[in-house]
Order: C-alpha cells, then structure tokens, then sequence
C-alpha cells in the first residue's frame, strides 16, 4: 500500500537532496552536481543574523550562512568558499578579508 507524502514533507525531502547533493552525497540521480570544501560560490546575502548573514547560493537556490564580523549591505553578491552543510544549510567561510569585497548590489 503505497503512503502519500504531504506537499511540506515533500519540499523538505527535496531540500534534503538538494543539499546531500551539494555536500558531494549524489542528487536523486545519484550524480549531479556537488560542492568541494573551499570552492567558490556566490551568494547573495538576505538577512544578518548573529555572527553573520544567512545567504541564498546563486544559481542554486540553497539556503546558506556566512560567518563574518564585516557589515555587508543586504542584496548585495559575495564570494565565499564552501565549508560543509551545516543545520540543513551551507556553511561558508568569508573570501574577502577587511573591506568586503562585493561582486554587486541589487540597489
């Protein structure tokens, strides 16, 4: 007898291999594409949260957060290095040093 999954069960499954996927564990198809610790994303960064900024991965649309003491402007793009997937979101660790350097701003 088959179950059926609810539609939020559903969207958490998919985020799930979403990010087993990035973390390098295979997507649905058991291949596709997966992050190496310290490669370089872009992130946009949405909101500031203690020790740093939760970030949305462009082109993915993974959750993710940045630590950092910079103050970066929301909506702007950064570059970061992946760390590992962390609280089902991506840790990242900050590319630039003083002075945020930033790839754009939405403004």
């Amino acid at each position: 007898m088959a179950r059926k999954i609810r539609r939020n069960q559903n969207a958490e499954i998919i985020e799930y291999i979403k990010l087993k996927a990035a973390a390098g564990g295979g997507g649905a198809s058991g291949g596709g594409s997966f992050y190496t610790p310290g490669e370089t994303l872009t992130c946009q960064v949405l909101a500031k949260e203690p020790g740093g900024y939760s970030v949305l991965i462009a082109n993915e649309s993974l959750a993710g957060f940045l630590p950092t003491q910079e103050k970066l402007d929301l909506g702007v793009m950064v570059s970061a290095h992946f760390v590992c997937v962390h609280n089902k979101r991506l840790l990242l660790s900050a590319k630039f040093s003083t002075g945020a350097q930033t790839l754009s701003s939405n403004s």
